[in-house]
């Protein structure tokens, strides 16, 4: 008990409280997915029986459209006869085929082919008959003119069911039209088929006789510029003497490639001289000389080397004064004179021959630059000479097949072919091809279950309140320390041992579930959250225990009642304490009579002191004691000295001390006595608390070191719950502890009785 000395530090048990639930990264499982679908099932349902509704009524009040369908084969790129068709239809060949088909598709759905269609139809008159049936006619005669409005109309009449699309992979193309009426729609796919082959074959026929009146005017004259052409070669020819001239073969070209085979002899020969003539130059005269060809500086220079071999062998003997010495010495110098004049000798015959080399290079450049001019006006001749002779031969092979072609027109312009071909002519539909009821239906269906599914996780998205115990752990970070499921109005029968034991009044029995439906799995998840109090400190289980939540109506008072009962159960000795000193209920919950003493009375007046009462005969050990007179400063009061005194004196006398507490962020009264418990119960209400407010509600129980002990979830939709404990729900039939269906009336197990009184 926290009013006594602990073997832990209250910090400690604090930050152990704090780690009891460590957060997982959130990942939205299957389970999830189907617990928002059975959460959202309204939503889907409504939205998908509208989707359906919207298609039933398309499907059942729409007019059935008939769909009549023609196919036809396409040539564009054929030729329909020998004349000028052909030379017509040149360019279109060069083409892309699925180009070519693309144009004729555009001409079968030109306004020309359709009005045509239309004409021929007499759909001027429908349109008219049914204006008139509707009222809305101008009063036009049926046989009057077609106006410009009536025209556009009929256009667009038909414009407007024509489908056209050509088969992949061929040159079939379909021809579709839908309408109400089967028999009108056959009859315009046939007359628009009929029509656009018989406009293809006079558009054929009118080009060729137009290009053939054409052509008759222009022969004149292409003849004369052919004469003209003919005469212009012929002079030129004599004015630049280009008779017999063939452009890869003549005398000027054929001197020009010798003139420049013996320029590149010259200056190969002038290289080699002026190498020749570098080497003599150089200052190492042995390597002259030895580069040399003349026989005589050879043997000058074989005497030379004797002697000075000579020399050498008297030098050690007779020394430098000697005359045999002196003679070879002058011998010497006589034949390296001999040498030096041989060098210079051909030094200057190299130099000589490398001018001759280099003078004979320069004359044939000159021949060549000459040469080249000669080359150049030839070439010039040369081409203009070609465009000459291109130009005539073109004239006159071109007035040649134009007179022949000419010529076959007049015979071959009315034997013109089409190149379109009826494959399949269309025929009248049977059954309608819209609207299809099956596929409306089955779309509708779909398409309400997708769009149901989508706002229903868009509700979802936005809705912060708490669902699940997992939620609840998720968010608060404080272990779930029981999950309460919805109580039913039916949910327990009263259990009653004689016609003179007292029993709650009304509604409030719901309340006491754990007590009057003792096999419930309210009763069971009540006495699990006892065991999970006691199992929480073993060694010294809670005495004091403090119950509270966020706001009002989220049920901590029905949660208190309950663990108290649980508590008793088992054999304890219990005081229910209800410290909710602004809106407590347990008189009323318990039918308590006496409201001149409770808490108020026992914290104002210590000497007045009552026996406590024990409104369940059954559970003896009991003890409950309500508010009381309402006083002007509760908070003032719970947080006083005497409160903590009463708190001390209550733990000595009764095993478990149960207090039933205000809201503790609505008020501040629950601050003083959740920091003087052994542990805090914080509770939340399954699709009513939110979690900011949860959070809140924890992190100031914590500012203040309350030990907090978990959360109690009420009210929570077990289908809601995770897959688990929906089974065991499940499987709890077999033994009399079904789940039975919740009902709007049974909310006052939760807390809304707090409510109602406050208003």
């Amino acid at each position: 008990m926290s009013l006594d000395p602990q073997p832990e530090s209250q910090a400690g048990q604090i930050a152990r409280a704090r780690a009891t639930i460590v957060p997982t990264e959130e990942r939205l499982s299957l389970m999830d997915v189907w617990r928002v679908l059975m959460k959202r099932s309204f939503i889907i349902l409504t939205v998908t029986a509208a989707f359906l509704a919207l298609a039933a009524l398309y499907a059942f009040r729409t007019k059935p459209v008939y769909e009549s369908v023609s196919r036809i084969e396409i040539k564009p790129n054929t030729t329909p006869n020998v004349g000028l068709q052909s030379l017509i239809e040149e360019e279109g060949r060069g083409g892309e085929s699925g180009s070519a088909l693309q144009t004729e598709i555009l001409v079968l759905q030109s306004n020309s082919v359709m009005l045509q269609t239309a004409e021929s139809l007499d759909l001027v008159s429908t349109l008219r008959a049914a204006e008139h049936k509707e009222g809305s006619g101008s009063g036009t005669a049926p046989s009057a003119e077609m106006t410009p409005a009536e025209r556009l109309a009929v256009i667009g009449m038909i414009r407007g069911g024509l489908r056209v699309a050509i088969v992949p992979s061929t040159q079939m193309v379909d021809i579709r039209y839908r309408g109400n009426d089967p028999k009108l729609a056959t009859e315009v796919v046939n007359k628009l088929v009929d029509t656009y082959i018989d406009e293809d074959l006079r558009s054929k026929f009118d080009r060729t006789m137009h290009v053939s009146i054409w052509l008759q005017k222009q022969l004149e004259g292409l003849r004369q510029a052919a004469g003209d052409a003919q005469r212009q070669l012929a002079d030129y020819q004599k004015q630049h003497n280009i008779v017999g001239t063939d452009e890869t073969s003549n005398l000027t070209m054929q001197n020009l490639a010798q003139i420049s085979g013996d320029l590149e002899s010259a200056e190969a020969d002038r290289i080699m001289k002026e190498a020749r003539m570098r080497e003599f130059e150089s200052q190492d005269p042995d390597l002259v000389a030895l580069m040399g060809d003349n026989p005589e500086l050879a043997a000058l220079r074989s005497q030379l080397s004797t002697l000075q071999t000579q020399r050498a062998e008297l030098a050690s003997k007779f020394g430098e004064h000697h005359p045999r010495m002196q003679e070879l010495k002058a011998q010497i110098d006589k034949v390296e004179a001999s040498i030096n004049s041989e060098v210079a000798l051909a030094r200057r015959q190299i130099h000589d021959e490398y001018g001759g080399a280099h003078r004979l290079e320069e004359m044939l450049q000159k021949r060549l630059e000459a040469q080249k001019e000669d080359a150049y006006r030839l070439n010039e001749d040369e081409a203009q000479y070609a465009i000459l002779r291109h130009e005539a031969e073109l004239n006159r092979d071109l007035y040649d097949a134009l007179q022949m072609r000419l010529k076959e027109a007049s015979v071959t312009a009315g034997l013109s072919a089409t190149n379109i071909t009826v494959v399949d002519r269309a025929s009248v539909p049977v059954v309608p091809v819209a609207p299809r009821k099956s596929l409306s239906l089955m779309l509708g269906l779909l398409g309400g279950l997708l769009c149901g599914t989508v706002i229903a996780f868009m509700v979802e998205s936005v809705d912060d309140t708490l669902q699940t115990s997992e939620e609840v752990e998720s968010v608060s970070m404080l272990a779930s320390l029981a999950t309460i499921p919805h109580i039913s109005t039916e949910g327990g029968k009263r259990k009653r041992k004689g016609p003179d034991e007292p029993v709650p009044m009304g509604s409030h029995m719901q309340q006491l579930v754990a007590l009057y439906s003792p096999k419930s799995h309210a009763a069971e998840a009540y006495r699990g959250l006892r065991s999970s109090l006691l199992l929480s400190s073993i060694d010294r289980p809670p005495r004091i225990v403090v119950v509270t939540s966020a706001f009002p109506g989220e049920g901590k008072t029905t949660t208190t009642v309950n663990t108290a009962i649980a508590f008793a159960q088992r054999g304890e000795r219990v005081l229910l304490v209800d410290a909710d000193l602004r809106r407590g209920s347990l008189d009323r919950v318990f039918n308590l009579d006496d409201k001149s003493f409770g808490l108020s009375s026992v914290l104002t007046q210590p000497a007045a002191q009552r026996e406590l009462a024990s409104p369940i005969p059954d559970l003896p050990m009991l003890k409950v004691l309500p508010t009381g007179p309402r006083p002007p400063n509760p908070a003032e009061m719970l947080s006083s000295n005497r409160m903590e005194e009463q708190l001390r004196q209550w733990a000595l006398e009764y095993d478990r001390v149960v207090i039933d507490t205000a809201p503790v962020l609505a008020v501040s009264d629950t601050q003083a006595i959740a920091a003087l418990a052994d542990t805090v119960i914080l509770v939340a209400r399954a699709g009513m608390t939110r979690k900011r407010a949860l959070v809140r509600a924890r992190d100031l129980l914590w500012r203040i070191n309350a030990p907090i002990a978990g959360v109690v979830v009420n009210d929570v939709d077990m289908r809601l719950e995770n897959f688990y404990t929906y089974r065991y729900g499940m499987y709890g039939y077999n033994y009399g502890y079904g789940y039975r269906n919740p009902r709007a009336d049974s909310d006052i197990a939760y807390g809304h009785e707090e409510e109602e009184k406050g208003e």
